[in-house]
């Protein structure tokens, strides 16, 4: 799920999950499909720490560059209720 939803971000923009929901390539109801996401994203794995920072090094050290070239990362925050939402690509 966690990479079918990174590629969803990536191509639907803006994003709420009920965009997602509309694009999710899962044949269920609308509604389940929403609280899955939700409930998905709420996880406690789904941090800063455990998860992303991981993925970040790993892309860093995928892309070793050639001496004078530069990776670049954007970075946003949004907020959903009463969480934060930090997206890096």
């Amino acid at each position: 799920m966690l990479q079918l939803l990174i590629v969803l971000l990536q191509f639907h923009k803006p994003v709420t999950i009920e965009k997602l929901v509309t694009v999710f390539a899962q044949p269920t109801l609308f509604e389940s499909c929403r609280r899955s996401i939700q409930r998905f994203l709420l996880l406690p794995q789904m941090n800063i720490k455990l998860l992303w920072f991981p993925i970040l090094k790993r892309w860093v050290k995928n892309n070793r560059l050639k001496q004078g070239k530069r990776l670049t990362f954007a970075i946003d925050r949004t907020g959903w209720r009463e969480q934060n939402i930090f997206v890096i690509s």
